[in-house]
């Protein structure tokens, strides 16, 4: 598992080249003791695996930027993909100094190995739609603006590339069933242009998404907190109450993409699962998730090693623990 002495670590993202895993993730130091504080005072790490259990730590790969711009407060969660010409295009969250860190957008890096990037011209990949989704307001219910997390890949039907994210959108007047799976499409991976959301209605937040497919379904990862649950989820829910990850489920990319049935994927687990991902590995599938909370409510700040996936008759996952 990736644990770094004096180091937490959380949100991360994968990709693999040259039979190599290579894990991008968010860290902080512990002397901050706090790690409540580690959201405002964090950089990025790279560690690299040939077998994702072992680990080497290869330092910080991204930081916030030095000079005054959109990403000089924070960057958080991304992702990683290499083009047809073999770039590397990393893309990530940011927040700004100048806004206080109430608004969130997209920036992109590139480089021409996985191991070091730079930003494309300042950074800013996409920025908020506000026809399509919430804006940020001081008298607003909430106290940010969320368009984080993004996800790209390729576009499973057409000829360019897609990024999922986390974001709200007006669709309903319960603030806690405006979260929705953002979208966008792009050409080349430079220009970015926003679409209609995946997925909304049932959260304040779906946080960390992933879409992949396995045997002609598809699945969107998700993560959140109790307190991002709306009343119309938790009526009809009949899972324990705990932070976790769980999934989004369709037949074809296009939808309707529903919530999968049943607990959070992440319930039988001793630790929370947070921000969790899925990996193939020897033709296998394979979930890791970062340890948020211990079973006396302490924070963790490590990422596990892969545990087992397997999918029923219905393409529903469940997790093997040992």
């Amino acid at each position: 598992m990736i644990r770094i002495k004096n180091k937490w670590v959380w949100d991360f993202w994968l990709t693999m080249h040259n039979n190599l895993y290579f894990c991008y993730f968010l860290q902080a130091n512990k002397s901050l003791v706090n790690p409540d504080l580690r959201h405002n005072n964090v950089t990025q790490g790279l560690a690299t695996s040939t077998d994702l259990i072992n680990w080497e730590y290869h330092g910080t790969v991204f930081s916030p930027s030095e000079v005054e711009n959109f990403d000089d407060y924070t960057t958080w969660t991304g992702s990683i993909l290499k083009d047809k010409n073999s770039k590397w295009h990393y893309f990530y969250t940011g927040r700004s100094k100048k806004e206080k860190g109430a608004k969130q957008r997209i920036g992109h890096a590139h480089g021409n190995t996985p191991y070091s990037f730079e930003r494309c011209g300042n950074g800013l990949a996409l920025d908020l739609d506000k026809v399509i989704y919430e804006e940020f307001s001081e008298n607003g219910y909430w106290k940010d603006r969320a368009m984080r997390d993004p996800w790209v890949m390729k576009h499973p039907l057409k000829n360019k590339y897609i990024m999922a994210y986390t974001a709200r959108a007006s669709i309903n007047e319960d603030p806690y069933q405006c979260g929705v799976i953002g979208m966008a499409e792009s050409n080349d991976l430079y220009e970015w242009k926003s679409t209609k959301p995946l997925f909304g209605g049932l959260f304040s937040q779906l946080e960390v998404p992933q879409i992949f497919t396995v045997k002609d379904r598809w699945y969107c990862l998700f993560c959140n907190h109790p307190e991002d649950w709306s009343n119309e989820f938790k009526k009809n829910y009949n899972g324990p109450t705990r932070r976790g990850t769980h999934y989004l489920i369709a037949d074809k990319f296009e939808g309707p993409w529903q919530l999968a049935p049943g607990p959070y994927l992440t319930t039988n687990s001793k630790v929370e699962l947070y921000a969790g991902r899925v990996v193939e590995k020897d033709d296998k599938f394979f979930f890791m998730a970062f340890l948020h909370n211990d079973q006396n409510d302490n924070f963790i700040g490590e990422i596990s090693n892969p545990i087992p996936i397997t999918f029923d008759k219905n393409g529903l996952m469940s997790l093997e623990f040992n």
